[in-house]
């Protein structure tokens, strides 16, 4: 069986000594964000469309505690 993905978007961000790449695709199962990170080697983590906005929330919720943590410290 042919596996066949479409790309519709994707974006990259350099931090320190690493990349990370943010690709929203489709393949047969559907739509979804891959998140993926290089920094020596390869990681990637896969959300469903469907639940990217349960997901957005939740890290925004981290990355609010993540900025009082980095307020501490200045």
């Amino acid at each position: 069986m042919e596996k066949i993905e479409k790309e519709h978007v994707s974006k990259h961000v350099d931090i320190e000594s690493k990349r990370f790449f943010f690709d929203v695709k489709e393949n047969h199962k559907g739509k979804y964000l891959r998140i993926t990170e290089l920094s020596g080697g390869r990681s990637c983590i896969v959300i469903p469309l469907g639940g990217i906005k349960l997901f957005r929330e939740r890290l925004e919720e981290i990355m609010d505690e993540a900025d009082k943590l980095l307020e501490i410290e200045e």
